[in-house]
């Protein structure tokens, strides 16, 4: 009976089972395994997926599966954004109005982009908490490629201007969704928390510089509309790797960390985030490295005025910028997660120290009676963002990994500081270079002094973020943080056994 093939062994044993309800089961039928549904098999594939590497696995800190598929999402965002900025130039050349310059085009569409991206950071922040962090990148990924096939329709500065907003203003939400996955995942392990922050940092800028390029050569091939169109493929690819790949928690698909969004939870959450020192603290100390992040704006308009180029020669060498930052995090970034807790604090000194040196020596590079050399002013670029990114990147998120179920909304306002902040600063500045011929001087010493408040705010961070020397010190401060007298208490303690 066992050599019956299994439906007529079924049907067979169901019919005695009528006759005699007692019998027997089948054992055959019994041992068969359960058909699992296509859906369930696709949620347990992609739950295997996202798993950090468990303890029977050999751990590998940094190219694990859940890092790879963080890092692949978010270089697809990164890349996605990157396309408006490289065709503005052609847009601006081919669209630009008879009474009106193609700096002036550009400048009306990046004023645009800009307000974009401070609504998304003001808005968008609540989403990724309260919806999760998964249907907040499905969500978002839709948006910037519809974003950009509008994009390619434009025809004017507003509608160009509004479409490259609403790529802006979703892909601001990425980096806070990002990170709430990354700090979900691992919660309970400091080593792999630090491990993926890194990652995650890294994917920021590796999409940029690895995308322009390859954007700026379709563009030569295909024109600008197209080459929009094509890059909206790089949306696809996201929204693709977030559906497919991407869990909300280990086991969970869709685990929304916040309440459901309404208006006692905004309030709730905004006392969480705002009503908390230490935030303002790091929040504080943003400002001045969002200057350094952000000076790509002028870094080409110095270039031209006081390195003695040409303008478009200018233009393309502020690539720099970003190429500075991508080291940062792929060198500095990858020593200061193997380091101890007392070398961090001594670490982060140590290269705010050097940026300063590096954007003073800027300054003394425009005075009219230093020759000219465009190759110190690229060097001394380099080592400023070069010595910014552990600050600007791993540091925030960092603090937002502790903030419970208000992660993203942490991280997203702490970007939304930074980027009114400068914005503010800038504007001022422009109007500073101008002031003759020691413009620049006074310009770069205002930067310099900016970042000198940063540094004087992210070291008291960071000597209490890691004031516990060994493993448990920030699961601490994350209990400690929103009591203030306890955990002064803590920090003096602290200050006592090092005296």
């Amino acid at each position: 009976f066992s050599a019956t093939p299994p439906s007529i062994r079924k049907i067979v044993v169901r019919s005695i089972h009528l006759i005699y309800p007692h019998s027997p089961p089948d054992p055959h039928l019994a041992q068969a395994p359960t058909p699992t549904h296509p859906r369930k098999q696709k949620q347990q594939q992609r739950q295997r997926l996202m798993a950090p590497p468990s303890s029977a696995e050999p751990k590998n800190l940094y190219l694990n599966k859940l890092n790879v598929i963080v890092f692949l999402t978010y270089v697809m965002s990164a890349a996605s954004v990157a396309a408006p900025v490289v065709l503005i130039s052609s847009i601006a050349h081919e669209l630009h109005g008879k009474d009106e310059t193609e700096s002036a085009f550009s400048a009306k569409v990046a004023g645009y982009a800009t307000l974009g991206t401070s609504l998304g950071k003001a808005v968008m922040g609540f989403v990724g908490d309260s919806m999760g962090a998964r249907r907040t990148m499905i969500l978002a990924f839709s948006a910037m490629a519809g974003g950009l096939v509008l994009f390619s329709q434009g025809s004017t500065a507003l509608q160009i201007g509004a479409a490259n907003a609403v790529v802006e203003y979703f892909n601001s939400v990425h980096w806070p969704c990002s990170a709430i996955l990354v700090a979900t995942h691992y919660k309970d392990d400091g080593e792999g928390l630090e491990a993926g922050i890194f990652l995650l940092s890294l994917s920021s800028r590796f999409g940029a510089v690895t995308s322009m390029p390859l954007i700026a050569l379709v563009n030569t091939w295909l024109g600008w509309r197209k080459t929009a169109l094509w890059s909206a493929g790089f949306s696809a690819i996201g929204l693709i790797s977030a559906t497919v790949m991407v869990t909300d928690a280990p086991g969970v698909t869709n685990a929304p960390q916040g309440s459901r969004l309404s208006l006692t939870s905004v309030i709730k959450s905004l006392k969480a985030v705002l009503g908390n020192k230490v935030w303002w603290l790091v929040a504080g100390a943003q400002v001045g490295n969002g200057l350094i992040r952000t000076s790509e704006r002028v870094v080409g308009s110095f270039y031209s005025e006081t390195g003695g180029v040409s303008e478009d020669t200018a233009g393309s060498l502020t690539v720099v910028v970003s190429i500075g930052f991508l080291f940062s995090v792929l060198v500095f970034g990858s020593l200061f997660t193997k380091m101890g807790n007392k070398s961090k604090v001594r670490f982060v000194s140590a290269m705010y120290l050097g940026c300063i040196l590096c954007v003073m020596g800027l300054g003394f590079l425009s005075l009219p009676f230093v020759p000219s050399s465009i190759f110190l002013e690229v060097a001394l670029t380099f080592g400023m963002t070069s010595l910014m990114g552990v600050q600007y990147y791993q540091v925030p998120t960092m603090l937002a990994s502790t903030f419970g179920e208000n992660k993203g909304l942490c991280s997203s306002y702490i970007d939304g500081v930074a980027y009114g902040s400068t914005s503010v600063v800038w504007s001022g500045l422009s109007w500073v270079v101008k002031q003759g011929d020691f413009g620049w001087l006074y310009g770069w010493s205002i930067v310099a002094f900016t970042v000198v408040c940063a540094m004087i705010l992210c070291n008291k961070f960071v000597k209490q973020f890691w004031a516990v020397e060994g493993k448990g010190g920030q699961e601490r401060y994350a209990k400690l943080k929103s009591e203030d007298t306890e955990y002064d208490n803590l920090v003096g303690e602290k200050e006592e056994q090092d005296v």
